[in-house]
């Protein structure tokens, strides 16, 4: 596999940072009393416990089954060691839901995340395929169980998401075997379900969150009559990357390809232009009526959960899906007026995936290496560094996540935490898979 290294995009010697960095990550969290004490003391200080542990793909032993796993692809030197390492996580966190079974078909802390680590470790062992086999099952059994969440009064965000919805379900199926027919019936399901949800034929479309279902208490302030999501971990771009996704694996059909369109129509219509290109709010609010309010908005932090990274994630996948030259192109601007902005002011409080400087970095490397973005490709070292300087040696993992102004956690996990870095150093810097992207839609 050709490196960004090899292609010229990132030097030698901050690629050997990187991994350097990533390897010291990993090996901090290969110790079970280094991550024992970092979780206890982030614990006595967290305003939103990350919940470490668990079979857990974004905190919990199912990240480290999948840092250690692509340890053992970025240092091939010590790869029997990596490898046994991903096992016992693997082991734990499937021995953890014997005592919490997995209740849901989430991405985040459920079957499909547990899934994804064990067809990634199959796709290099053949020994983990009929694990990897059962676990989709039993995914399928879940989704095709679980009760209906279309309401005609709005939705919940955690009803279609990347993080416990439709969205992260379709994700992790669309990529198992469909010839199994519990594993078909289940995509056709959750398809329908996520068509259902971007219908644009009525006054509005199924997705808005209603006051109700709000996540937080601040968002009755900003949209008192309810809003559509427009961030790609709980909004709508998440349901148009899986549908293409699903659409590129042959799933779905012209419906799908019908979808996939109008959703990324609706994307760029609702995209907020400035000198650098494109850009996109946290949300849309309604009005008392139940009509958009676009006048006045404003873009969104520049990070995965929320803004244009993840939202020109999306696009780029509804344009490969629909093999558009043109929405391509648009995705590609998205992406360079980001890293335009950044280049002028940009500076992150943290170093982390969701919220942080790795997010963009691993989002920089998927455009660097599917595009022909020369601006992406030219601020890859730019983003290797602004991640790098939140890293320290003398940190207990060798990196924090600012949880909010003052705070500083010590995560091992995947999302807001230290293994979701390394996996991003990794990215720019080692001949590794990047099949761990597909846990947060980017690639």
């Amino acid at each position: 596999m050709s490196t960004l290294v090899e292609s010229g995009y990132v030097t030698e010697a901050l690629s050997e940072a990187a991994r350097k960095t990533a390897e010291l990550i990993a090996r901090r969290l290969a110790d079970p009393e280094v991550v024992r004490l970092a979780v206890a003391r982030s614990e006595q200080t967290a305003r939103y416990p990350f919940g470490w542990g668990g079979a857990s793909l974004y905190s919990g032993h199912g990240s480290s089954a999948l840092l250690f796993r692509q340890a053992a692809r970025a240092l091939p030197d010590d790869a029997e060691h990596w490898r046994d390492l991903a096992h016992e996580q693997v082991v734990t966190a499937v021995r953890s839901t014997h005592e919490e079974p997995l209740a849901d078909a989430g991405m985040a802390a459920g079957t499909a995340g547990l899934a994804l680590v064990l067809a990634d470790a199959a796709s290099d062992d053949p020994r983990y395929e009929a694990a990897a086999r059962g676990l989709d099952r039993k995914l399928a059994d879940q989704v095709l169980t679980a009760p209906s969440w279309r309401r005609a009064g709005g939705v919940a965000d955690h009803d279609y998401d990347v993080i416990v919805g439709a969205t992260g379900s379709l994700t992790r199926m669309a990529d198992a075997d469909s010839a199994e027919p519990v594993a078909a019936e289940a995509v056709r399901r959750l398809i329908d379900d996520l068509l259902w949800l971007c219908d644009g034929t009525g006054e509005r479309r199924p997705w808005f969150i209603p006051p109700e279902f709000f996540p937080a208490e601040d968002y009755h302030e900003t949209f008192p009559h309810g809003y559509v999501n427009l961030g790609l971990a709980h909004g709508i771009p998440g349901p148009l990357a899986a549908l293409a996704l699903a659409g590129r694996a042959r799933h779905g059909g012209e419906p799908v390809r019908t979808t996939i369109r109008q959703v990324a129509d609706y994307l760029v219509d609702a995209a907020i232009a400035d000198e650098h290109g494109p850009s996109w709010a946290m949300g849309i609010p309604l009005d008392a009526s139940g009509a958009e309010h676009r006048h006045g908005l404003a873009p969104a932090r520049v990070a995965w959960c929320y803004g244009s990274p993840g939202v020109a994630c999306a696009l780029l996948h509804a344009a490969d899906a629909l093999d558009d030259h043109a929405l391509r192109r648009f995705a590609i601007s998205a992406l360079e007026g980001v890293l335009h902005r950044f280049a002028g002011e940009g500076h992150f409080g943290s170093a982390t995936l969701c919220h942080g400087a790795a997010g963009l970095l691993a989002i920089c490397a998927r455009f660097a290496r599917d595009t022909d973005s020369a601006v992406a490709r030219r601020t890859l070292p730019v983003l290797t560094e602004a991640v790098l300087e939140h890293c320290d040696p003398d940190l207990p993992i060798g990196v924090q996540d600012l949880e909010q102004p003052g705070v500083l956690l010590d995560s091992p996990g995947l999302l807001t935490g230290a293994a979701g870095v390394a996996l991003a150093l990794w990215s720019v810097s080692a001949p590794a898979s990047t099949r761990w992207e597909r846990a947060l839609l980017i690639s």
